[in-house]
């Protein structure tokens, strides 16, 4: 919690970086706040025809599911801020690349390129330094894996009870379950931003792997340059895309 709590100070100190991730934040808080609260709708529900011992499971039950959502919100927020500095990395570093190739074929003046050459190296270690920390970040994520085994697994048991739920329907009737025709409604509606959820939360890391990728193959553009840059500059690129890539 005070990982995420230092992280989310940082994002939205950044302008820019509020400005690309507002719609997927706002997309995942009011899904986890739709499921938590049909989750409350269906344990509600479920208690009114429970006797008191199962009353009791089932409110354990709810409070430690809003405690799992939580977690993986952290989780995932924390991972979109990454994913929108890697973003922010990659736009700043196509600007780098494509000054270099300009500068390799159309030198300047020599001491109007040198001084440029040597800003631009400074900018890619920047960048590089700055992708380091990132890259501890995502490695302290892995720390919390546990949280995503909690959360598919869930995945997992909600298929094999939706699956037997939907057969137990359609061979006895919902009647046979004691359920009512509202209850089988909010349980699909539960199912279906359940596995939204899940999608968001793949497509998170999908997109983070996917900025990671983009940054190699910017990287990797450094071969295109003509042999007439600064040596420091080419010697920063080339160690860059070999500790990072």
């Amino acid at each position: 919690m005070l990982f995420a709590k230092f992280m989310l100070r940082v994002f939205l100190k950044n302008p820019e970086l509020r400005r690309i991730s507002r719609w997927r934040i706002l997309l995942k808080i009011t899904v986890v706040i739709v499921t938590d609260l049909l989750q409350v709708a269906i344990t509600w529900w479920a208690m009114k025809h429970s006797k008191d011992p199962q009353t009791t499971l089932l409110a354990l039950q709810t409070w430690m599911s809003a405690i799992v959502n939580l977690a993986i919100t952290q989780h995932y927020l924390i991972t979109l801020s990454v994913q929108a500095h890697y973003h922010l990395l990659n736009i700043e570093l196509r600007q780098v690349i494509d000054e270099c190739r300009m500068l390799s074929f159309h030198p300047q003046r020599r001491g109007a390129f040198m001084t440029r050459c040597c800003s631009l190296a400074d900018q890619v270690e920047n960048i590089a330094k700055f992708q380091s920390q990132l890259q501890l970040i995502v490695n302290h994520l892995d720390v919390f894996g546990i949280e995503g085994l909690i959360l598919y697994g869930g995945y997992y048991i909600l298929s094999i009870a939706a699956a037997y739920m939907i057969y137990s329907i359609f061979n006895s009737g919902h009647e046979s379950l004691q359920m009512t025709f509202m209850s089988m409604i909010i349980s699909s509606i539960l199912c279906f931003f359940y596995y939204m959820d899940a999608i968001l939360d793949l497509k998170n890391k999908l997109n983070l792997l996917d900025d990671h990728e983009t940054m190699l193959l910017l990287l990797e553009e450094r071969t295109l340059f003509a042999h007439t840059l600064d040596v420091r500059l080419e010697q920063t690129v080339s160690c860059f895309w070999h500790n990072h890539g």
